[in-house]
């Protein structure tokens, strides 16, 4: 009998500028502009204005253009004092501190308030078009409305391969049903994992075994129990869609009915990729994965209210930190006893994608309390894949134009293979979606401890050959942003990072 092979599906596109010697092609354009022009300013005599003209282009390029650091996760000088200027600027206004909880000085009604962009969130109750219970999240200011499906995938080790292929091309069809509905803003999958310990698993073991079974299978239960490791994994996954509100009725009632009846869509396809029994989450289970976040020493508490069979009562917007400190490390956010970093994707992993390429940023690893990894989808219409799919081809064609007449380098033949293996794909109907990756981890608030996880979060990235930074503006929201919750860091984005990141 022949083995089913392991399906390579090609590489993921770059969405980042091309560089033509460390420059993208707008500073490219704009410094043979300007050497032009101070060409014929000195044909005309006018020296001094050709000097200064190339001076203020070498004082852009330095400033804006020139990128220091890491080759994909390097910044510029301006966006380096923009982000240590919003540093200090939320420092300054109290922003990059908060308090809640009994000792603060908050109204009764808002001690458990959520801090920063989950501030404005309202939820929604409902029951969908097969009566099951959910709770929409409605981001006011950000202008969405999430949905939080909850999953159990059962992982690919005992499966075969052909079933995993089938379950990754199924996988495949729900993004692309992201892109057929043109009022979805985006997606995000979120895999939260954690080492624990085995001691509560073992004592709802213990707690669990019926007293009329024969006695000799509550030994050999018991004696299993007993075997088990010091430590376990943990892992929960989600997926969250968010709707644009403009894009939905203008009434709000209307508006959830319309997305209530979408939700078993999206659960049977998530069913089929693999997602286990997907239901969607009510405002009582977000608020655990939010507590346990801010400190995952809670889970040991949420691990014995279920021993004893105590239904959580506290809902999503009543489930805030009692504190949290962004301002006291360049990239280390405090709150409620621990400590988090975030880091960001810069430009896609360099390698063919299978189903596994990624099993080792996602499994539960040690020196974290907590690890969340969040990957973020933005589908295009056929319009815009149209037009990035171009874009790619006019990318590609400058830089090998600009290759010399030497040979073309292996790095310049794929990306050409590349480009037209994207257009081939969009003739024939493929979708396009942007992707991104963030990924927060929690440890203790101790120097030694945040040496230990930047020193294993650094090793993890590397493995999958992602190309990273560590996020120093607005810690908070990067940290918010890889929760289940829909906060989709491109919907609070301004102008001025829009155009660096085209430079």
């Amino acid at each position: 009998m022949s083995e089913t092979k392991q399906i390579r599906y090609g590489n993921w596109l770059s969405d980042a500028p091309t560089k033509i010697a460390g420059l993208s092609v707008v500073a490219m354009l704009v410094s043979g502009a300007v050497v032009v022009l101070a060409l014929f300013l000195l044909l005309a005599g006018q020296w001094i204005a050709a000097i200064v003209l190339l001076v203020l282009l070498g004082v852009f390029l330095l400033l804006f253009a020139a990128k220091w650091g890491d080759q994909d996760a390097g910044r510029s000088i301006v966006e380096r004092m923009r982000e240590r200027g919003q540093n200090r600027s939320r420092r300054a206004s109290g922003e990059a501190t908060y308090s809640a909880g009994p000792f603060s000085n908050l109204p009764a009604e808002e001690v458990g308030a959520l801090p920063g962009a989950l501030v404005d969130i309202a939820e929604i109750d409902g029951r969908d078009g097969t009566n099951e219970p959910y709770t929409l999240l409605h981001h006011r200011t950000a202008g969405v409305i999430a949905a939080v499906l909850q999953c159990t995938p059962d992982g690919i080790a005992l499966q075969p391969q052909d079933s995993v292929n089938t379950q990754v091309s199924r996988f495949g069809g729900w993004l692309s049903l992201l892109s057929r509905d043109s009022s979805i803003e985006g997606a995000t999958i979120v895999v939260d994992s954690s080492l624990t310990s085995s001691g509560p698993m073992v004592e709802r073991i213990h707690a669990e075994i019926a007293p009329a079974a024969p006695l000799l299978a509550q030994q050999h239960t018991l004696e299993a129990a007993q075997l088990m490791p010091a430590r376990v994994s943990n892992v929960d996954v989600y997926a969250t869609i968010a709707w644009r509100r403009d894009a939905l009725d203008r009434d709000l009632a209307s508006a959830t009915a319309d997305i209530a009846a979408r939700l078993p869509e999206h659960r049977d396809t998530l069913y089929a990729g693999g997602a286990g029994r997907p239901h969607a989450a009510v405002s009582e289970e977000l608020a655990r994965v939010v507590q346990v976040a801010y400190n995952p020493h809670r889970s040991h508490e949420f691990g014995t209210d279920d021993l004893a069979g105590r239904t959580p009562r506290l809902r999503l917007t009543e489930a805030g930190p009692d504190w949290l400190d962004e301002s006291g490390h360049r990239h280390v956010m405090f709150h409620d006893g621990v400590a988090s970093l975030t880091v960001m994707m810069m430009v896609p992993p360099r390698m063919h994608i299978t189903e596994s390429m990624m099993a080792t940023l996602f499994e539960p690893a040690d020196k974290f309390l907590r690890k969340r990894v969040a990957i973020f989808y933005r589908p295009l219409t056929s319009g815009e894949a149209v037009k990035k799919a171009q874009n790619l081809r006019r990318g590609t064609n400058f830089a090998a134009g600009t290759a010399g007449a030497g040979p073309t380098s292996s790095f310049t033949k794929h990306k050409i293979d590349l480009a037209n293996k994207t257009e081939a794909e969009l003739v024939t109907g493929a979708t396009m979606l942007r992707m991104m990756i963030e990924v927060t981890v929690t440890f203790e608030a101790t120097e030694k401890a945040y040496r230990e996880a930047k020193t294993r979060l650094k090793g993890i990235m590397d493995s999958v050959n992602i190309a990273f930074r560590y996020v120093e503006a607005n810690k908070s929201a990067a940290f918010h942003s890889t929760l289940p919750l829909g906060v989709l860091p491109w919907r609070y984005t301004s102008e001025l990072e829009r155009l660096e990141a085209q430079l």
